[in-house]
């Protein structure tokens, strides 16, 4: 590969004096650099048929093609050459436009020489990367003699894991061709169940170790699962950087299963044991404990490590040890034997226990050892206790929860009431009325439902689960959730158990929650701007009348359709990605274009928020109609890209010529002609600072107001100037925004009140002001000074101003113009929100 340090750019610009400057400054910025110039599209693909070039350079607005149509046909025949596109017409739009179609770099033409040391500095990177680029090439392949010579399946990877080779070995373990294969992800060879762990091993592969073995399913072209044993390995050059990655494997599904089946066998037995109630042990012939579940030791209180080779007598009762061995004893001669003795149990003393012993004998029937089982005789009084203290604990949990329980006899009608359903009828007496009686306590209107209920499930033999309202003895209608389950003998429905829960609260709220819909409902409905709720699947669930107004669809109609189907510009993968970045505590903002039912496109501004609706989540959404906004918009943008190419070009231009006269000749002519740049350097950014953000703002942020315009008057030349900072306010606001309105008024201050101006900031009960100690603005003037411009200053712009009102406006702010507590000029902004 050529060690020569030559880079030879290619500059196209239509303006011949400014490639002049470009390339004379680029020359001594970097000595390595050799510009040749063209001033057309057509012109530059003539140098490149006729030259080697390292890198091009070109402008966005020349005649005939624009630098990205320029980019396209170089990418025809130079598909990697470095591109920069270095041109006054900037915009986010173009920047956008320009990273899409591939370009290498984008940088805005400036004033001053500053550009072109940046200039310098990113063509020498772009080359720099470039010619690695092709040396990785290399080295890749002398990687693949190693790849397909491996005696393992071999695949190699580009950087989003998509397969870019395999080896022979690699397709005969996985049944593929390479030709099926390349371009897939891996996750076409790993099951859905193991994805997210293999996707983790991957993404921590560049961060933590250059290589990484695991084992995992491999899924075959057949379908067939197979565990392969993986090695991934990132390959580096010598600076570090990552080549490519490489991923080694074998199939070790036998291994893998019968590893897999000793564990299954070994878990199976560990846990079989361990989940049984009883005592199990196994003794040697000297009755030494070799063997024991979680149980024995819970019971005898010893650790695993005390429990081993102790003698088992040490676990009972010293006046049982006697039968204890003597049933050890049988066991080894008869085979099995039962005990009844007292286990020594570290938390509950002498448990009385049933043992039963068993021989074990090996295949030849050579003895072994002796296996055990002890059951706890104490369960019976254990579970007599247990069901008082249930019965106990039943009366005292209808009281807590506060539920009634009740019985019917089918056959008898009579009725059982807890003593808690007693209480919440408001009933006294100890005696249960008969079931007519019983019923009474319903309103009339809702007895009828409990009785059908109650003959229904007699007949049917179903559960039931009903509401109805009833009158307390003290005459408060309250609701009762009614639920009854039957009790059969031989088929026959005998009893009807249940349980009362009041559920007046619960039947309150839904009224209230009932209520409050339906004024949602017209207060949604009357809104001047379109209105929907969508599902997380973008379907339409809701939509207020001004949404049917203005697409031309039925309700019915868009109720069955989803947002992406009035949408000109979002597709369903695009709404789909949207509503997975919409967190639930945020405000989601875009634009987009609505098309109607007639076919007419509305620009639209959407405002969308997560909600809960019907119980689900889902989101809300508001649409205005910003028609009259965008076109507005789009007369400024013309106009700042006019102001943009046809005068900052020229003045670039001009900027060179000054800097290069300077080396030339001393004059004083010079100074002036530098000066007039500035001025005209600063007139374009406020114009254009007027067209492009105007009345808008981005998202708005908290602002502490004192340290904020500290730091703004720190960032300023007010070396003589001073601030009285007192104001306390936290705000929102444009933070970027909120910087330029500062930085206006204290310029403003310094150009009319001199260097040595105090300025001052502080409250109003719904907002701030900034003052100056000038000479202040006669009343006459202050309508005046909004205007744009309008300036009293020499060598003033007359935007400044103008861009104060502009960024209060885009606010919600009101401004004015007073006189200062010290004579000064006083702007006092109002009607500010301030931070949660």
């Amino acid at each position: 590969m050529s060690t020569d340090p030559t880079i030879r750019v290619l500059h196209v610009d239509d303006a011949s004096g400014f490639t002049d400057v470009v390339s004379e400054f680029l020359v001594r910025e970097d000595s390595r650099i050799r510009v040749r110039t063209a001033e057309s599209a057509e012109e530059g693909l003539t140098r490149l048929e006729e030259t080697d070039f390292d890198c091009v350079v070109s402008d966005y607005e020349m005649p005939g093609k624009n630098g990205l149509q320029f980019l396209h046909d170089v990418r025809e025949t130079h598909s990697d050459m470095p591109f920069i596109l270095f041109t006054a017409k900037g915009s986010e739009e173009i920047a956008s436009d320009a990273i899409s179609a591939g370009v290498t770099d984008y940088l805005r033409k400036e004033g001053g020489s500053g550009q072109y040391t940046l200039l310098a500095h990113r063509i020498a990177n772009a080359v720099s990367q470039y010619r690695s680029k092709r040396e990785i090439e290399t080295s890749q392949k002398r990687l693949s003699l190693f790849f397909e010579r491996s005696p393992l399946g071999a695949i190699e990877w580009n950087d989003d894991f998509e397969v870019i080779r395999i080896n022979e070995t690699g397709e005969e373990i996985l049944g593929y061709d390479e030709a099926e294969l390349v371009g897939s992800s891996w996750r076409r060879l790993v099951p859905e169940s193991e994805q997210d762990a293999v996707a983790k091993v991957l993404s921590e592969l560049d961060s933590t170790a250059a290589v990484n073995d695991s084992e995992y399913e491999t899924v075959t072209k057949g379908g067939e699962r197979l565990v392969c044993e993986w090695h991934h390995r990132v390959v580096r050059n010598d600076h570090g950087d990552a080549v490519t990655t490489f991923s080694k494997f074998q199939d070790v599904t036998d291994r893998v299963e019968r590893r897999r089946q000793l564990a299954r066998e070994r878990a199976f037995t560990e846990q079989a044991l361990d989940t049984l109630d009883d005592l199990f042990y196994v003794l040697d012939a000297d009755g030494d404990l070799q063997r024991w579940n979680e149980r024995l030791a819970r019971e005898t209180g010893f650790a695993d490590e005390e429990l081993l080779d102790r003698d088992v007598l040490e676990f009972f009762a010293e006046d049982h040890r006697q039968r204890v061995t003597e049933a050890i004893e049988t066991t080894i001669d008869t085979g099995t034997a039962t005990v009844e003795a007292d286990v020594l149990t570290a938390d509950r003393g002498r448990v009385s226990y049933e043992l039963t012993g068993q021989r074990l004998v090996d295949p030849d029937g050579d003895f072994l050892g002796l296996a055990g089982i002890g059951r706890d005789l104490s369960d019976r009084k254990a579970r007599e206790r247990e069901l008082e203290f249930a019965r106990d604990l039943l009366d005292k949990t209808e009281q807590i929860a506060d539920v009634g329980g009740w019985q019917i006899d089918t056959t008898t009608n009579e009725v059982y009431w807890s003593d808690h359903l007693f209480e919440m009828i408001g009933i006294e007496g100890e005696e249960e009325p008969p079931l007519e009686d019983a019923l009474d306590v319903y309103v009339d209107a809702d007895r009828p439902i409990v009785e059908q209920a109650i003959e229904d499930a007699i007949a049917a033999g179903d559960s039931f689960d009903v509401e109805a309202r009833f009158q307390r003895s003290d005459d408060e209608i309250r609701w009762f959730r009614i639920l009854g389950e039957p009790v059969f003998d031989d088929g026959d429905v005998v009893q009807l158990r249940g349980a009362v829960q009041d559920v007046t609260d619960r039947k309150r709220h839904e009224h209230d929650l009932e209520r409050a819909r339906e004024e949602y409902e017209q207060l949604f409905n009357g809104m001047n701007d379109t209105g929907w709720v969508v599902d997380l699947d973008g379907r339409f669930l809701a939509v207020n009348d001004t949404a049917v107004e203005r697409t031309g669809y039925s309700r019915e109609e868009l109720l069955s359709m989803g947002s992406s189907d009035i949408d000109a510009h979002l597709d369903d993968d695009d709404i789909a990605t949207l509503i997975d970045e919409l967190s639930e505590d945020e405000t989601q903002v875009l634009e987009t274009v609505h098309r109607t039912k007639r076919g007419e496109e509305i620009p639209v501004e959407l405002s969308s928020t997560m909600i809960t609706y019907d119980g689900e989540p889902a989101i809300l959404t508001i649409g205005r109609d910003i028609t009259e906004r965008k076109e507005r918009e789009r007369r400024l943008e013309q106009f700042a890209s006019t102001v943009s190419h046809d005068l900052r070009n020229p003045l670039s231009v001009a900027e060179g010529h000054v800097e290069l006269a300077r080396d030339d000749c001393e004059s004083d002519h010079l100074d002036g002609i530098a000066e007039a740049h500035e001025r005209m350097e600063t007139l374009i950014e406020e114009l254009l600072t007027l067209a492009r953000e105007g009345n808008t703002i981005g998202s708005t942020e908290t602002v502490d107001l004192g340290t904020f315009v500290t730091d703004c008057w720190e960032d300023l030349d007010t070396a003589e100037g001073s601030l009285e900072n007192e104001t306390s306010r936290r705000i929102a606001a444009d933070g970027s925004r909120l910087k330029q309105l500062v930085e206006n008024l204290v310029r403003n201050a310094i150009e009319h009140a001199g260097t040595t101006v105090t300025v001052t900031v502080g409250d109003l009960e719904d907002g701030f002001f900034i003052e100056d100690d000038g000479d202040g603005i006669p009343e006459d003037r202050r309508d005046d000074v909004f205007r744009p411009g309008y300036s009293t200053a020499e060598g003033g712009t007359g935007f400044g101003l103008s861009i104060v009102k502009e960024i209060a406006d885009a606010h919600g702010w009101e401004v004015r113009v007073t006189e200062g507590s010290a004579g000064g000029a006083r702007f006092e902004f109002t009607g500010v929100e301030p931070a949660d």
